[in-house]
Formats: structure tokens, C-alpha cells, sequence
């Protein structure tokens, strides 16, 4: 069994047992988050089905070559830096950067190299940045959060580089 499917049937085993401790409650708690849950279901599965064709079709649309040399597992730490760059210019939520992570895995990214990108489309995602941030927190508070947040993309993929080898998988 691989590491996905165990993922998956935790999951599965966690959600049964929040239902179990909910119907112990006997207090609406399991009719209302069956309806919560219905509801999240009927909004992401589009949404869940569309990100899976566009994973798809960016793999093969992609130009692998060029993109497997610039972020490919041999690429290092210069890897690193474009894709700790690449992650900020993402601009949409995990619908699309998750199914673009997914086809940039077919594509020979370097686990390290995917862990900055998604680091630093984490952290320094430019579309929340711009909405949401500056006008709610200020643009003196998002300018010392981004400066001092600027070395975690490529940290965590030194580190991602680091445990991989230690590990030697």
C-alpha cells in the first residue's frame, strides 16, 4: 500500500470517528455537519474535477524538457530559487496550484524544488497579498512580513534537499 492510500484511509478513519462521537452527542451535531459536509461536496467537486483536467492537460501541454532542466532534481539549489520566484506569480488558491504541483511532479520537478514552489506560493501567494492583506492589514505590516518570511521558500527546499539525502530516498 502506498503512502496516498494510507493518507486516504486515515482520513476516511478520522471522518468515522467524529460522525461516531457526534451521534454519541445525541445534540443535531451529526445531521448538522452531514448538511455542512453535502454542502462543502456539492461547492468543491466542480471545482475538485475541473483542478484534475487542468493537472492533466498542463502536464502534457507544458514544455517538460524545458521546465524538468530549469526545476528538475539535478537543477539544485538554482532550482530552488526559480521555483522560491515561480510560487509567487501563482495566482489562484490551491484549485490551481495544486493541480499545477501535481503536473509539474510529471514533469520531473525535484521534491525540493516543489516544496519551495508551493512554499512560497504559500507565503507569498501575490493575489492574497494584494486583495487582502495591504488593505486590511497595511502595507507597513505586509512589508515586514514579506521581508521577514523572504528565505523560507528556498529554506524549505535546502531543508526538503537535506532530509531526502539524509534519508537517501
Amino acid at each position: 500500500m502506498n503512502t496516498l492510500t494510507l493518507v486516504a484511509i486515515s482520513m476516511w478513519m478520522c471522518a468515522l470517528a467524529l460522525i461516531l462521537v457526534s451521534y454519541r452527542r445525541q445534540d443535531g451535531s451529526t445531521e448538522m455537519g452531514l448538511h455542512t459536509s453535502l454542502g462543502y461536496l456539492i461547492a468543491m467537486a466542480p471545482r475538485v474535477l475541473c483542478a484534475v483536467f487542468m493537472a492533466s492537460f498542463a502536464a502534457e501541454l507544458l514544455p517538460g524538457d524545458l521546465i524538468s532542466g530549469w526545476l528538475g532534481s539535478e537543477s539544485g539549489i538554482k532550482g530552488i530559487l526559480i521555483a522560491s520566484f515561480a510560487g509567487i506569480l501563482v495566482p489562484a488558491g490551491g484549485v490551481v496550484a495544486f493541480p499545477l504541483a501535481l503536473a509539474m511532479i510529471k514533469l520531473g520537478v525535484g521534491i525540493p524544488q516543489l516544496t519551495a514552489f508551493l512554499t512560497s506560493w504559500e507565503v507569498f501567494a501575490i493575489h492574497r497579498i494584494l486583495a487582502w492583506e495591504i488593505p486590511f492589514l497595511g502595507l507597513n505590516f505586509v512589508g515586514l512580513r514579506v521581508s521577514s518570511s523572504f528565505m523560507l521558500p528556498p529554506l524549505a527546499g535546502i531543508f526538503a534537499a537535506t532530509i531526502i539525502e539524509i534519508l537517501n530516498i
